[in-house]
């Protein structure tokens, strides 16, 4: 189990969340799943294994600049069909707007931007995010005096959907669809005209943290053996579901992951969710934790080395000195026993004990101990 420390999340907090940048990356990141859960007529005619385009795919600047205010993302993906032709499949994703008819005409827009550019076929889409709002248009109609077009494009439309029903699906992309329904769906509050606005705010941000909470689970629960899956949503869910500074900390420590350290482990792996300010703080919490075990531990490796080196060391260091006394004592008995021989010779030719006792380096006790066992 990791210790939580709390981090700095002012700036995670301070901005909204790039809803632009998170869909064009989750799209573009499992773009095949995308393709399974929206387009399923024209999914299972695409050749996957071709390869996806979408280099030089960012469309028009000057037309987003037209609808200035509005927040939405475009991406044009160049894919190849299974009988060897091109198709483009042009997604826009409207965020937090309605579908109606100026929507509507800038998608026409789109579409003959791209068609006078490309002779291939274009499959258009349009994700209308808000889950609040029931009204959307799903074609263009424009006529005068009997010049008429109609264009009509594909839509999702985030309101109305069965939430039951996207949490059972095996797409990846149900749960992206949910999440953006929890991020705009109008919350409502029990006795709301009762209470103050900020007992009001209060309450959107604890179902929020519910919301949130139901994801990540959801997320982990079906997607925890496929981390490219697992960790393009939770990275979505964590930026798209922003928490304010207390219910993020509480967040953070209700987490099963957080609490099952292997289970945490799978998400060190996930580069991607580094930046993420809860997964992001979970790899951190756990390098922390990794490097402070493994300097215990090579402290601990280099006490007992050093300790067994030491006693190699001082046993070497106790051999060699024994050696150097064994030499030095040996040569000492040595001569002892020389000299105690030429002792015995002088005794024999009546020497006295004095004359022996300048004559060698014994002492006068030695000299009587010698002369007293060759009378015996």
């Amino acid at each position: 189990m990791l210790t939580a420390v709390k981090e700095d999340t002012h700036d995670y907090r301070s901005t909204p969340p790039d809803y632009d940048g998170l869909w064009k990356n989750i799209i573009q990141e499992l773009f095949q799943a995308f393709m399974a859960f929206f387009a399923p007529d024209l999914y299972p005619d695409i050749d996957f294994d071709k390869g996806i385009d979408f280099e030089g795919t960012e469309l028009l600047p000057h037309i987003l600049r037209q609808a200035k205010g509005k927040r939405y993302t475009d991406k044009l993906a160049k894919v190849t069909l299974k009988n060897g032709e091109n198709q483009y499949v042009h997604i826009h994703i409207e965020v937090q707007a309605v579908g109606n008819k100026k929507f509507a005409r800038r998608m026409f827009q789109y579409f003959y931007r791209i068609y006078e550019n490309h002779t291939e076929p274009i499959y258009a889409i349009a994700l209308l995010t808000d889950a609040s709002e029931a009204n959307y248009e799903d074609q263009f109609h424009d006529a005068f005096y009997g010049t008429e077009i109609t264009y009509r494009y594909n839509t999702y439309h985030f309101y109305g959907k069965d939430e039951e029903e996207l949490k059972q699906s095996p797409n990846p992309f149900a749960l992206v669809v949910l999440a953006g329904i929890y991020a705009s769906k109008k919350i409502k509050i029990k006795d709301e005209h009762k209470k103050s606005k900020e007992q009001k705010k209060q309450e959107r941000e604890e179902t929020k943290f519910d919301h949130k909470k139901i994801l990540v689970d959801l997320a982990y629960e079906k997607y925890r053996h496929h981390p490219m899956y697992l960790s393009a949503l939770l990275y979505f869910i964590d930026y798209i579901m922003k928490l304010p500074d207390e219910l993020q900390e509480q967040f953070y420590e209700s987490l099963p992951i957080i609490q099952n350290e292997k289970e945490g482990k799978n998400i060190m792996g996930m580069e991607k969710l580094r930046d993420t300010p809860t997964f992001g703080r979970l790899i951190r919490e756990i390098e922390e934790a990794a490097t402070k075990q493994g300097l215990e531990r090579g402290m601990e490796q280099g006490m007992e080395q050093g300790m067994e080196q030491g006693m190699e060391r001082g046993m070497e260091q106790g051999m060699e000195r024994g050696r150097e006394v064994g030499r030095e004592e040996g040569k000492m008995e040595g001569i002892e026993e020389a000299e105690r021989n030429v002792a015995k010779k002088l005794i024999g030719r009546d020497y006295s004990d004095e004359e022996i006792l300048e004559l060698t380096s014994l002492e006068l006790e030695e000299i009587m101990k010698l002369r007293k066992s060759l009378e015996h």
